[in-house]
């Protein structure tokens, strides 16, 4: 039977996951206009490029949260 401390980081990581689940998908509609050339020209290029940038590094920083959770729940008895 899993003890208090287990349950909550078993608590913690669901909602963790369930965050990472949620914000996913925040950049896709703004990724998709910029390819679909909602704004052309040299500035709208570069700011094609942030936003998908921006977007790789929020999946990044979401899946390290997810595993260093899941790593901590490991850890716990």
């Amino acid at each position: 039977m899993p003890g208090p401390d287990r349950e909550l980081m078993q608590a913690a990581v669901q909602r963790i996951q369930k965050l990472s689940d949620d914000n996913w998908w925040a950049l896709h509609a703004s990724c998709q206009l910029m390819e679909a050339e909602a704004w052309v020209g040299p500035t709208g290029d570069r700011f094609g490029q942030s936003v998908h940038n921006c977007q790789r590094e929020l999946r990044a920083l979401l899946a390290q949260a997810v595993a260093l959770a899941r790593d901590e729940l490991v850890k716990t008895r």
